[in-house]
Order: structure tokens, then sequence, then C-alpha cells
């Protein structure tokens, strides 16, 4: 009876525990939260009362988070038309930032190399696991964790990026990345300032919905 009592105790506290979790997301589901880059209004861009957020190729820039954040979890489902790139910048300061690359693998040229497809860190990092993602038209969840200098990327569950800013291993790629081919931008510490949250405008139709943010 008091190990069934303790197991139904603990099963409570984690449904509790991630309850509250799920309560500290702030939904980004409306314009009131996103400007566009160009700043000449939505353009392309749209959001129903659903929530689902919509890009139609119009020219419109990325869509930016009004709000910058440093250490944070980001989950949202993603979803591409065939041959599509796009991608969600963070942590995003002085014109550089770490991507999560969105991308229709089969489709797309960029789908050949590890570092720019679907979930990579992109031209740093490539995904560890290449069945995780699901083709055009179909949605994909993604989840970003930037805390400190640890980077986490997830693709439908599934860790697939786990980086540290600044370890030896970082640096060596970081130096080959095409983050360094503007000199003036390299003497700062890329990936840890705060800064906003970019949906990129890459000239293809994407689609967002349930996009949800929490600091940590």
């Amino acid at each position: 009876m008091k190990t069934t009592f303790l197991t139904t105790l603990t099963a409570t506290c984690c449904i509790l525990a991630m309850a509250q979790a799920e309560t500290d997301f702030k939904k980004l589901d409306s314009m009131e939260h996103w400007r566009t880059s160009k700043q000449t209004g939505p353009g392309g861009w749209s959001i129903n009362p659903e929530g689902v957020i919509h890009l139609i190729p119009h020219k419109s820039g990325a869509l930016v988070s009004k709000e910058k954040f440093l250490d944070f979890e980001l989950v949202f489902e993603w979803k591409v038309a065939k041959g599509v790139n796009s991608g969600v910048f963070y942590r995003s300061a002085k014109g550089r930032s770490p991507e999560y690359q969105i991308l229709d693998d089969a489709n797309h040229v960029r789908g050949q190399w590890e570092v720019s497809r679907a979930a990579a860190l992109y031209d740093l990092y490539g995904r560890s696991d290449d069945d995780c993602v699901k083709p055009f038209g179909e949605w994909n969840t993604g989840r970003i964790i930037a805390k400190g200098k640890r980077l986490q990327h997830w693709l439908n569950g599934v860790l697939v990026v786990d980086v540290e800013v600044g370890s030896e291993d970082w640096n060596a790629r970081f130096i080959k990345s095409k983050n360094t081919k503007d000199p003036e931008k390299t003497n700062w510490d890329f990936g840890l300032q705060k800064g906003s949250i970019w949906l990129q405008d890459h000239g293809g139709e994407v689609w967002y919905r349930n996009v949800r943010i929490r600091e940590l």
C-alpha cells in the first residue's frame, strides 16, 4: 500500500510540475507580439484567429518578435511548401544570430549537407538524427532551448543539436562558418546576446503554429 501511495504521489507531482511548466509559456499568436524587419506592415505575413502564422512570398522581410530574450525555451510547430528554405533566428543582435534551420530536405539543394538540413544549427552543427523530420506539407514540432552558453535544438521530440558556445569544437566550426565573413562582426559574443526571435522570409511559403516561449 505504501509503495502504491508513493508511486501515485510521485506521478501526481510530475503531472503538476508539467502543468505548471506549460502555464509559464507566453503565446506569440497575434501580431501584437511581432513586427516586420522592413517596418512596412505585415506584407505577406498573416496570423489567423487560431494563431497560425503564414507567409506567402511577398518580399516582406522577417517577422521579428518585439520582445528580446536571452535564456528561454521556444516551442513551435512548422511546415513548408515543397522545396522551401526558411529559418528561426534567436538571440539576434548586431546582425548575426544562431539559426534553427527550416527546410524541405528532400526537395531543396541544401538538404545535401548536414549543417543546412532541417533543425540544424545552420552552418555550424547538423542534426544528430536523420529520420525524425517530416516531409513538406506536414507539421513538425521544433524546440529551442538557450540557457547560458548551452544551445539545444529539438525536432519532433528528439534532441538533435546540443552544443556549448565557445567550446573548442564550437570555435573550430565557427571560424569556418559564414558568421566570420565580416571581420567587424567577429569580436563579440555570437550566440550569447539578448535578442529578438526572427522568422525568416526566404522567398517561400511557410507556416508556424502554437508558437510559445518562456524565459528560463
